[in-house]
């Protein structure tokens, strides 16, 4: 790709001819076909001052092609600095820097086969560390940083402006822009970074020549991400990728969704068809809620936290047995079985008491599931019966615009409190179990009875409804039964949201 003689010169040439065509750059330079999504990012980013904002399902390469983006702004012009910033420390470190990586060693590997100088490799221009890529020769002028966004901390973004201005004499114009000194904001899952961030950042997005783009599941309807689609998009280059749209997507994956979650559920509009949620407002946990519980790394344990495992038993059918180990804000454990008979489904649970070193096994007790307490409490195990037929708790310090009707009611609230204020992290769980408790927690609706107490939807209105049982969340809302346990009043309304 290069001359090996007069390298400095040559390379120098191909920086100028890919600073117009990070496409080009992405081909050339790391070796990548991008897809037509792919493709419509990189040529929206192109121009100075581009702010691109993009609404996507799940696995359609808009991490890949953002990290290309970040090496093409680091390695075409001189003395930028690229601000990188997520949600979580986790979408950072092990989505998006590890990205960064994989390319940097494809390129080198390029590289290599080209015959091209080692020290014109990528790996040799920058140095890579996990929350930085600096340039060898400039590390405290030319980078990409990595900062996570949070409320408590929203200066993720603040104190990085373009450099390569000249101002005219007199001071109230600009005479010149360079090509140096350019910023690439770069948010990453931009739907769960809060608007404070975006205030904060709002002085350094302003800089003149400054690049942005943001990208990810568009989880909320509100909200700076959601805005620039929707009412500020003039602002910005709105671009939406589908997952049935991309060849990096199984054509089968929207499907699945579609016969788990139903059509039209929010769970398939944003993770496959990158659509924005429809407010249903008789949602007990919203998506975002849900989604914000995957993507979060392990929760902060404290003290004495019990670990309850949780069992919802299956009745019958395509109904499954489902055994879920909670400890504090941490799901740490799931698993999910089929056509068990109750003294596989009693072992099954000792075995995992021992294994897992639960305090606490809280079942299910409705229907066959009495049975599998009875024989636990013969083995002398520390069994919760969970009755969710039984009426609510009484004194849980809930307003009347939220009391539950029964036990299930009062359970399936809990676990919407501590969805919302518990900060959960599923990341312990195994991906594909934990993607299913999140679709299954925010597919269950509630009504109001007659004398307006809160009454979740029941398992046989979801299969009406063409839904799958949810037996993985009503699994995780037997960890909520009153037992030998401290319990959090629940604060809120149901008109005040989940």
């Amino acid at each position: 790709m290069l001359d090996s003689t007069n390298t400095d010169r040559a390379w120098n040439r191909l920086r100028a001819k890919w600073r117009t065509d990070p496409v080009m750059y992405m081909t050339e330079r790391l070796g990548l076909v991008p897809t037509a999504h792919q493709y419509q990012l990189l040529a929206a980013l192109a121009p100075a001052g581009a702010k691109v904002t993009v609404r996507a399902g799940h696995g359609t390469g808009k991490t890949t092609v953002i990290a290309a983006s970040v090496f093409w702004m680091l390695e075409c012009f001189d003395f930028p600095k690229v601000p990188c910033t997520a949600p979580t420390a986790r979408q950072l470190r092990d989505v998006l820097w590890a990205e960064l990586a994989k390319l940097a060693r494809l390129s080198d590997a390029r590289s290599l086969a080209n015959g091209l100088p080692r020290a014109l490799w990528l790996s040799t221009l920058f140095r890579i560390t996990q929350d930085k890529i600096s340039d060898v020769g400039a590390p405290d002028e030319w980078f990409a940083v990595a900062r996570t966004a949070r409320k408590e901390t929203p200066d993720a973004l603040q104190g990085f402006h373009a450099s390569a201005l000249t101002i005219a004499e007199g001071g109230q114009a600009v005479a010149e822009i360079g090509e140096g000194g350019q910023i690439l904001f770069v948010i990453d899952e931009a739907s769960g970074v809060a608007d404070e961030i975006f205030q904060v950042a709002e002085g350094a997005l302003s800089s003149r020549g400054a690049r942005l783009v943001m990208a990810g599941n568009p989880l909320r309807n509100s909200g700076y991400f959601a805005a620039s689609h929707k009412q500020d998009r003039a602002e910005f280059t709105a671009l939406h990728f589908r997952s049935g749209d991309s060849p990096l997507v199984d054509p089968a994956y929207r499907g699945r969704l579609v016969r788990k979650f139903g059509e039209g559920s929010n769970v398939v509009r944003v993770r496959a068809d990158g659509e924005f949620p429809r407010q249903d407002d008789d949602v007990l946990i919203p998506l975002e809620h849900a989604e914000a519980a995957l993507a979060r790394s392990d929760g902060i344990i404290a003290p004495g936290e019990r670990r309850i495992l949780g069992v919802d038993v299956a009745r019958y059918g395509d109904d499954r047995t489902v055994y879920i180990l909670r400890c504090g804000p941490s799901v740490e454990f799931i698993e999910v079985r089929a056509k068990e008979n109750l003294m596989q489904t009693t072992g099954r649970a000792i075995m995992l008491w021992h294994e897992l070193a639960a305090d606490a096994i809280h079942v299910d007790a409705t229907g066959i599931g009495a049975g599998v307490c009875d024989r636990l409490r013969e083995q002398r195990a520390p069994v919760v019966d969970v009755n969710v037929a039984e009426s609510a708790p009484e004194g849980n310090g809930r307003s009347a615009e939220a009391l539950p009707f029964k036990l299930r009611d009062y359970l399936w609230l809990e676990c919407a409190a501590w969805m919302r204020d518990g900060e959960p992290s599923f990341a312990m769980a195994p991906k594909d179990h934990a993607e299913d408790l999140a679709g299954e927690l925010c597919s269950v609706r509630y009504t109001l009875d007659s004398s307006g107490r809160i009454v979740a939807e029941s398992k046989d209105s979801m299969k009406k409804r063409g839904l799958r049982s949810p037996d993985l969340a009503d699994a995780l809302c037997a960890t909520f039964a009153p037992g030998k346990r401290s319990m959090k009043a629940f604060v809120g309304t149901v008109r005040g949201g989940f």
